[in-house]
C-alpha cells in the first residue's frame, strides 16, 4: 500500500480519542488490504486485535498489552461513533476477536475531506524507542500535524508539503493536546527524521505589534523546500529583513541616480573625465533602463484598447528613454564584447518602472490562502487546516518606500 487514506474529520479534532484514531487507522489498513472489502463485494470481516496490531506495527512475537488495550477501546469508540458495527463478539479470556461490519469505513475521496499518511511512517513511530503509551499519542500528533499541510492551488509545487499553522492550532487538531507535549513530540519526530521544523528567529508586524514568526513544518524528505519557503517568507515579512532590504534598496536607488547623473555629464561632452570601469557601468545601467522601459511600452501597445491614461503613461515612459549613441565615442566599448551581455540582462535587481519614474510604491503580493480552490481535499479552504491565511500579505519595499516604515517600531 502506497498511502493510507484517512477521513480527516475523524482523525483530527475531538471526534475520536487517540484510541479511536489508532483503531481507525488499523481497520482502514485492513480494508485496503482485503480484496472483498476494497472491491466493496463485502463489508463484513472477522478481525482480531492481533490482526489490527499487525497492520500497524508489523510482525512481532508478542504485541504489547498497552497497544492491544488501546485497540480494544478504540473498536468500541468507533461503534459508538457509528463508524462500524459489531455484529458478533468472539472474545475469550485470552483473545479478542470481532465480526465487524465496516461499510461506513469506506472513504470516498471524491466527496469526503481526507488526508493520508504512509504506512511506513506509522510503523516507524509505533516501533521507536519510546513507551507504547507515548508512541500512540505521538502518532495522533503526527497525523494531526500532517493534516495541516496546505493543499491550496496557490502553493503550486508545494501542495501538501508545507504547514505554517500555529502550535496552538495543531494542538487543537490533536484532540486539545497541550502545547508543551506538541513541542516535545516535534523534537522526537525531528530526531527520527520524520518531520522538519523551521524555527524562525525573526518577527513580523501584526497590527501595531511584532510577533514571532510561526514555525514552518514539512516531512523530513521535504526539508529543502520547507527551508526555501520559510526563508522567503522571512525575507518579505520579517522585521529584520525589511530593515536590511530597505537600506539595501535605498543604496541601490542612490547608485542609480549617480549613474544617471554621470550619463548626463557624458552626454554633455565630459566623458573624458571618467575612467573605463565607470563608463561601462553607466552604459549597462542605461541599456537596462531602456530595455525595461521599452518592454513596458510594448506591453501597453499590445493591449486591444488604450485609454487616455495609458497613452499619457506611454508618453512618460518614452520621455525617459536615453540616447545610447553617446557611448559610440568610446573605442573600448565599440571593440570589446562584454560576455555578460550575451544573454538578456535581468532588470529585477536594478530598478522597477516606479523607481525609474521616481514614483513611491508599495508592492503587495497577496498570499491569502483562504477560500481558494484546493486539490486533494475536494473542498474550499474553509478553515485553518489548509494553511488558513498566512498572516497579512507578503510585500516588498523599494528605496522610495522607506518612508512607509517606522524603523524604530521594528525593534
Amino acid at each position: 500500500m502506497d498511502k493510507l487514506f484517512l477521513n480527516k474529520g475523524l482523525v483530527t479534532g475531538i471526534a475520536l480519542t487517540q484510541d479511536g484514531v489508532l483503531a481507525y487507522m488499523a481497520l482502514r489498513t485492513i480494508v485496503d488490504e482485503s480484496i472483498p472489502l476494497y472491491n466493496k463485494t463485502s463489508s463484513v470481516d472477522c478481525v482480531s486485535l492481533n490482526r489490527m496490531a499487525y497492520a500497524l506495527v508489523g510482525s512481532q512475537e508478542k504485541y504489547e498489552k498497552v497497544l492491544l488495550d488501546s485497540l480494544q477501546r478504540g473498536i468500541y469508540e468507533l461503534k459508538f461513533a457509528n463508524v462500524l458495527d459489531i455484529l458478533q463478539d468472539f472474545s475469550t479470556k485470552t483473545s479478542y476477536e470481532y465480526l465487524l461490519d465496516m461499510a461506513n469505513m469506506r472513504l470516498d475521496t471524491e466527496k469526503e475531506n481526507f488526508m493520508f499518511v504512509y504506512p511506513e511512517e506509522v510503523h516507524k513511530i509505533l516501533n521507536c524507542d519510546e513507551i507504547m503509551k507515548k508512541k500512540i499519542s505521538m502518532l495522533r500528533y503526527f497525523v494531526s500535524l500532517i493534516s495541516t499541510f496546505n493543499w491550496c492551488k496557490s502553493m503550486r509545487n508545494l501542495q501538501g508539503k508545507i504547514s505554517t499553522m500555529s502550535i496552538e492550532y495543531i494542538a487543537t487538531q490533536a484532540g486539545m493536546m497541550s502545547q508543551r507535549t506538541c513541542i516535545r513530540y516535534n523534537e522526537i519526530l525531528s530526531e527520527m527524521k520524520m518531520i522538519y521544523v523551521y524555527k524562525s528567529n525573526d518577527k513580523e508586524r501584526v497590527g501595531d505589534k511584532l510577533k514571532q514568526i510561526k514555525n514552518c513544518y514539512s516531512r523530513y524528505a521535504d526539508k529543502d523546500v520547507c527551508e526555501e519557503y520559510a526563508s522567503n517568507y522571512e525575507d518579505w515579512r520579517g522585521a529584520q529583513h525589511i530593515i536590511v532590504r530597505t537600506q539595501k534598496n535605498k543604496e541601490q536607488a542612490d547608485n542609480n541616480r549617480r549613474l544617471a547623473q554621470i550619463y548626463n555629464r557624458i552626454r554633455d561632452g565630459y566623458g573624458d573625465t571618467y575612467d573605463e570601469e565607470t563608463i561601462r557601468k553607466v552604459q549597462k545601467y542605461i541599456v537596462n533602463k531602456n530595455k525595461t522601459l521599452q518592454e513596458e511600452i510594448d506591453a501597453k501597445h499590445a493591449q486591444e484598447d488604450m485609454t487616455d491614461s495609458d497613452r499619457r503613461w506611454v508618453e512618460k515612459l518614452e520621455s525617459q528613454i536615453k540616447d545610447e549613441s553617446v557611448f559610440e565615442q568610446f573605442e573600448f566599448l565599440r571593440n570589446a564584447v562584454d560576455d555578460n551581455w550575451e544573454e538578456p540582462v535581468s532588470m529585477e535587481h536594478d530598478f522597477s518602472i516606479e523607481e525609474i519614474l521616481d514614483i513611491p510604491t508599495e508592492c503587495e503580493v497577496q498570499m491569502n490562502l483562504t477560500n481558494t480552490d484546493c486539490v486533494g481535499q475536494n473542498e474550499l479552504c474553509k478553515n485553518e487546516s489548509h494553511g488558513g491565511k498566512i498572516p497579512g500579505e507578503l510585500f516588498c519595499v523599494t528605496g522610495n518606500d522607506s518612508g512607509l516604515i517606522d524603523i524604530d517600531d521594528l525593534y
